[in-house]
């Protein structure tokens, strides 16, 4: 008997991921994934072909906007999507529907985006300047997660891809601004732990930069959590 429930649970399960694997795949996702490819591949063959590339701090930039590129469709416009194609109505009828489908879509979107970003710090590795893969690809994902997460909290309350992505865009361009003012402290979005300014020790940075993740952790986490709240508000999507 607990065979054929555990059977059933599993094939639950396999269709669910494949269902949305097909939906984060859909539509203009490929055009993203390829923009991803094509910036990684672009700035690679520069690097490799160039001998100012020596440090990990001089990749770390590539690796963070593919990642971005990568879970910025899916983030933005996965809420719309389902209210375009009117799934939203049924994923409203599945009890507690926003744990079943859509934390399991959003967890497959940053596992596909971090499999990926794996690849390409695997290539950097071995062609460009060698570093600690698995270590940079972490590093690398912290960030990503946390705008990935704010455009899917964001989406929840706005309700539109193109609404979403404008409100983003502006807060990207919010941090980037503030990225050499905060260059030295743990509220930088964008800082780079493989890039220590001068003037602090090693001791001190090593702190600023635990500070920093995990800072853009419990974000994440509070995004997430403000993103299913949203959901759970039926009369908003219908």
């Amino acid at each position: 008997m607990r065979t054929g429930t555990f059977n059933n649970y599993f094939i639950l399960v396999q269709k669910m991921i494949l269902y949305n694997l097909r939906i984060i795949f859909a539509n203009k996702f490929i055009w993203f994934l390829t923009g991803s490819l094509v910036f990684y591949l672009g700035l690679s063959v520069i690097y490799v072909f160039s001998n100012d590339v020596s440090r990990m701090s001089d990749l770390y930039g590539v690796f963070l906007f593919s990642g971005i590129l990568l879970v910025f469709y899916p983030a933005v416009f996965g809420i719309q999507n389902d209210q375009d194609a009117r799934t939203i109505e049924i994923l409203f009828g599945i009890p507690n529907y926003r744990y079943k489908v859509w934390l399991v879509r959003i967890v497959l979107i940053f596992v596909i985006a971090f499999l990926i970003m794996l690849i390409f710090t695997f290539l950097s590795s071995v062609m460009i300047v060698r570093f600690q893969v698995f270590r940079v690809t972490v590093q690398v994902m912290l960030p990503v997660l946390f705008l990935g997460m704010m455009a899917f909290m964001l989406s929840s309350v706005i309700r539109n891809g193109n609404g979403t992505a404008v409100v983003m865009i502006i807060f990207g361009i919010f941090f980037l601004i503030l990225e050499d003012p905060l260059r030295k402290s743990q509220w930088n979005v964008f800082l780079n732990p493989f890039d220590p300014a001068y003037d602090v020790n090693e001791t001190t940075w090593a702190i600023i930069i635990l500070k920093n993740r995990i800072i853009l952790t419990i974000g994440s986490i509070l995004f997430l959590l403000a993103a299913l709240f949203n959901l759970q508000k039926r009369e908003k999507f219908m």
